[in-house]
């Protein structure tokens, strides 16, 4: 196999590093090319070291193991869109900048790929489009990294959720133009090969046309010594753990109906993550739950640590890593089909309907009266999670994408890297 073989591109961030980390642990990574990187060692990274509040930040912009020297950056989208996306009069813009920002960095990415000629090349929805048309032409494997469900379906599903639901229709995505569609329906047909997190993900892209042989289920991962379970003292509180963005995508309203018609004492809903939209649609519940925002990825676990039970009622996901993480933490998990999980229904927890309260307010209230099917679920997430890690996911692709480049004859030695990655 021919080394550093391999660009891995995404603009921001995801679950990008990893799939970075598998090309170079498997000897295939030419480059990592994305938006913004923290390099600590770096003249840049040792100024942000000196402020505590900045570096606490940039570490969710690294990931440990992979090669600073092979990462490249090209900021400009990334940091616009971070900027619109914090400052709450521009939030309205941020979904035209992250189209926007995509564009730039897909062209630059094509730009790169034309000139290097790497044997393979890995993207993600959204921001592949003119990378893969002038990987076609070069004959250089197209890998699309599908990280949610076909956008097509989601853009029609987000349609009828704010008919039902208009009081948080502000916190979904609405604004879909057809042409954003054509470009991720073009993407997934270009794709040589198509890494899914879930079968519900490769299920949306069949149904849009991509033959079934073309994408690959690969579960997605978590830190298993990060993510764990410990003690926490009984203090006669029933902890109800919720993390991701406070949107109706994820299903947070049917959350908050469950839980406050449960009226059940000493329930404690928490929220973790940011609001997408105005946030008017929270506010009747607001005496149901507490909301922690922006918490830095590097410290979430402690709020799994201190919570009984994780719900994720999401309409729409690819692989939901939070649910990972959850069952690392050895918490049953109460989600839907559509998350994407590794859930087994009534092993780790449960699996109920979208959109379904009675089935949510059934569900929460057996794992808070019974305790020890709470205790047997929570073991079950723990041996569960074990099984889906970080490292496993990273040798299956690095596995698959070396498989892949022998059968076509691209890493045998008969295709070299025609010239060195820019700096």
């Amino acid at each position: 196999m021919v080394r550093g073989s391999v660009i891995v591109a995404h603009p921001g961030r995801q679950h990008s590093y990893e799939a970075a980390l598998a090309m170079q642990e498997a000897g295939l990574l030419a480059s990592y090319i994305t938006g913004i990187y923290y390099k600590p060692e770096s003249m840049c990274g040792r100024a942000v070291r000196l402020i505590g509040p900045a570096e606490r930040g940039m570490r969710r912009r690294y990931q440990d193991g992979l090669a600073c020297e092979l990462v490249r950056q090209y900021p400009l989208g990334e940091l616009l869109y971070l900027g619109a996306s914090r400052l709450r009069p521009f939030a309205r813009y941020a979904p035209g900048i992250v189209r926007w920002r995509n564009d730039r960095f897909d062209r630059f990415v094509g730009r790169v790929v034309e000139r290097e000629r790497p044997m393979g090349v890995i993207c993600y929805d959204t921001c592949a489009l003119q990378t893969f048309r002038k990987a076609g032409d070069l004959e250089v494997l197209r890998v699309l990294d599908q990280s949610v469900g076909h956008w097509r379906t989601l853009a029609a599903m987000m349609r009828e959720e704010a008919a039902l639901q208009p009081d948080f229709a502000d916190s979904l995505p609405l604004k879909a133009p057809e042409r954003f569609l054509a470009q991720c329906t073009e993407e997934a047909l270009l794709a040589d090969v198509i890494l899914a997190g879930s079968q519900f993900v490769k299920d949306t892209m069949v149904r849009h046309g991509v033959e079934p042989s073309r994408v690959a289920v690969i579960p997605y991962g978590a830190d298993i010594e990060r993510f764990r379970p410990v003690r926490r003292a009984k203090d006669g509180r029933f902890r109800v753990l919720f993390v991701g963005q406070l949107s109706q995508r994820k299903g947070i309203k049917y959350l908050l109906e469950a839980v406050a018609a449960l009226g059940i004492p000493g329930l404690e809903l928490l929220l973790v993550g940011g609001v997408v939209g105005s946030g008017r649609g929270l506010a009747a519940y607001r005496g149901h739950f507490a909301h922690v925002s922006n918490v830095p990825h590097h410290e979430v676990q402690h709020h799994f640590q201190q919570a009984d039970i994780f719900v994720y009622p999401s309409l729409y996901e690819g692989s939901a890593i939070a649910i990972y993480e959850a069952l690392a933490s050895g918490l049953p998990v109460v989600t839907t089909s559509n998350s994407g999980s590794v859930v087994r229904n009534g092993v780790e927890g449960f699996i109920v309907p979208i959109r379904d309260v009675e089935t949510l307010k059934e569900k929460i209230l057996l794992l808070y009266e019974d305790r020890e099917l709470r205790a047997a679920m929570g073991t079950n997430a723990r041996k569960r999670a074990e099984q889906f890690t970080w490292a496993a996911y990273r040798k299956k692709v690095g596995a698959l994408l070396g498989s892949i480049l022998i059968e076509k004859g691209l890493g045998d030695g008969r295709r070299p890297m025609h010239s060195k990655p820019a700096p």
